[in-house]
């Protein structure tokens, strides 16, 4: 029961601090399905049916700083010619971040469904 209780503390923390800067800003839905999409694979791959959850949260991180790292590179390479444009910039430096902030809520989730021993 603890780890409920402390889930929905975590959540509850994040989801004010979301809320002050503004919900709008949190949201891209091909981030999410990429960090979805990569924490189910890296479930399958692991091929461990007893720690499948466990294993989505971890690649739910992995996949979040891979697109992370995606995204700075499309950034700085110009790809949409918004180098030297400092609101085109902003805007795509935190939608490359938000796989990173997706995997780790995705990983905290996860952690209630791990065994204790």
């Amino acid at each position: 029961m603890n780890k409920y209780i402390g889930l929905l503390i975590c959540l509850m923390i994040i989801i004010g601090a979301v809320h002050h800067v503004g919900f709008n800003y949190y949201n891209d839905i091909l981030s999410f399905l990429f960090v979805i999409g990569g924490s189910f694979g890296y479930g399958l791959l692991k091929n461990q049916k007893d720690k499948f959850i466990i294993n989505c949260g971890n690649g739910a991180v992995y996949f979040g700083w891979l697109g992370t790292l995606i995204g700075l590179i499309a950034l700085t390479a110009g790809k949409w010619d918004n180098w030297g444009d400092i609101d085109k910039t902003g805007s795509a430096l935190s939608i490359a971040l938000l796989t990173l902030f997706y995997g780790y809520i995705i990983k905290l989730i996860t952690l209630v469904f791990k065994k204790t021993s």
